[in-house]
């Protein structure tokens, strides 16, 4: 029997050849994982923001709601004030999730990210959103009622 076809002993320290994988694979494969979960974790600031932006902009559409519907009553500015604070820490955390999720993908790039791994679903979404939350404070700001 020659020394190809013994089986690698466990006592060897040899690995054996299909367990030799070449560094030049290992590399980009960490990249395009991490391009992934950087693309998961502004999913999840996506949706944080969104909630945010409805819970801000819900709570002002209400109490002008029930101001407009009871004119007699004049509520304080506590609500609209919450509301727009909201609806504002939705905007600005959503602005620095995008910011961040665009410069690990370029950093990611000069290390050999490949190409096609980086979507633009994850970055159109986020913009939009952004211009939704931008149109909502808007909408707060100048009392525009639905």
């Amino acid at each position: 029997m020659s020394e190809k076809d013994k089986p690698q002993s466990p006592l060897n320290n040899e690995p054996n050849e299909a367990e030799k994988t070449p560094r030049d694979l290992r590399i980009p494969a960490a990249l395009v994982r991490t391009a992934f979960s950087s693309e998961q974790s502004l999913m999840s600031w996506i949706r944080t923001c969104l909630s945010l932006f409805t819970f801000g902009f819900s709570i002002t559409q209400f109490f002008q709601y029930l101001e407009q519907k009871q004119e007699v009553i004049r509520l304080s500015a506590g609500p609209r004030r919450l509301g727009l604070a909201l609806v504002c820490v939705g905007i600005l955390a959503l602005s620095l999730a995008l910011v961040e999720h665009v410069q690990r993908i370029r950093s990611m790039k000069e290390q050999g990210l490949p190409p096609k791994t980086s979507s633009f679903l994850p970055i159109g979404s986020a913009l939009a959103l952004l211009a939704i939350g931008i149109a909502a404070l808007m909408s707060i700001l100048l009392k525009w009622s639905l």
